[in-house]
Parts: structure tokens; sequence; C-alpha cells
């Protein structure tokens, strides 16, 4: 049986980093929501993460993963809100929640400054501090109606927290 532990947080938060030490330490295999989507597309996604058709990106997801051969425990890193081609924040829709069903949520955050500079290094792009503040706690928000929805547990934990997080993960797979 799959068992999801869906790792959401917004762009430069640090959720590749926390999904590689968690595959290691755990021995679990690691999936991209974004990396899914673009092979499913066979598309590459921009530089400035505004999305395009974040309700059919949904549907990509979700038939890439209906084709995963994976059995037990595994990682899913996304999103819970995107930025749309407006720079809106943009929630991605409950129902693409419930189809992944996940067992449980860690949603990561870290100071807007420390994301900012994640990602200036990482994709050579600068967000407005003010947008990655509300995107961040429109993420969290969101997370919280999602766990609550479907009835699963949610840690928020801060970027870098590697004990929690370890303590939280033992938890839910015990």
């Amino acid at each position: 049986m799959r068992k999801m532990i869906f790792i959401g947080g917004i762009h430069g938060v640090g959720k590749t980093s926390l999904c590689k030490d968690v595959a290691k330490q755990y021995e679990i295999p690691h999936f991209s929501a974004s990396k899914l989507i673009s092979n499913e597309k066979e598309e590459i996604y921009s530089h400035n993460k505004l999305i395009p058709d974040i309700e059919l990106n949904q549907d990509f997801l979700s038939n890439s993963l209906n084709r995963l051969t994976v059995n037990g425990w595994f990682l899913l890193d996304g999103h819970f809100c995107l930025l749309n081609q407006s720079s809106e924040i943009t929630r991605i829709p409950l129902t693409t929640f419930s189809k992944l069903s996940p067992t449980s949520i860690i949603v990561l955050a870290d100071l807007v400054s420390s994301i900012q500079e994640r990602f200036s290094q990482r994709d050579g792009y600068k967000f407005n501090s003010i947008l990655l503040e509300a995107f961040q706690t429109a993420e969290i928000e969101y997370a919280r109606e999602i766990s609550n929805s479907l009835n699963i547990p949610l840690f928020v934990a801060q970027s870098g927290d590697i004990k929690s997080i370890h303590v939280f993960i033992d938890r839910i797979m015990q």
C-alpha cells in the first residue's frame, strides 16, 4: 500500500534539500510534483515560477503518480498554492489533494530573507519580499485547511529543523 508524506512550502524554502535528507535517512523514494508534471507535459517550468493552467497541471500530476510503481512510504514535494501568470497566489484545488491521498503533511517555512537568498542563488530571480511573505502565509493556512479536510496529521517546520521533522516522521511511520 502506498503511503505518501506530502512536503509542502513555497519556492526556495528548502523542500528538495529536506526530501533528499529524509529519503536517505528512511530509505524511501522522493518525487517532485513539478518534475512529474514537467515530464508528463514534456515541458520545463520557467525560472520566474509563474504557472499557467494550474488546475490542468494537477491532472498531469495525478496521471503521473498513477503510473508510478511505488509500494510503501514515499515523499512528494510540492505546493498548496502557486503563483499564476498574473503573480496572484492561487490555491491548488482541494480535489487534487483528495486524489493524491497523502497520509501526512509537512510544511516548511523560513525567513523571507533566507528564501529570497536561496531563490536568487538557485534561479537567479528575486521575488518581492511582501509577495513572498503573503505566499508563505497562504501556503501554511491552506495546508492547515487541507489537513483538517482530509483528517491527516500536519507538521509546520522551520526549514533546517531536521530533528523535529524526523521526530514527526518517526511518529507517523509507526
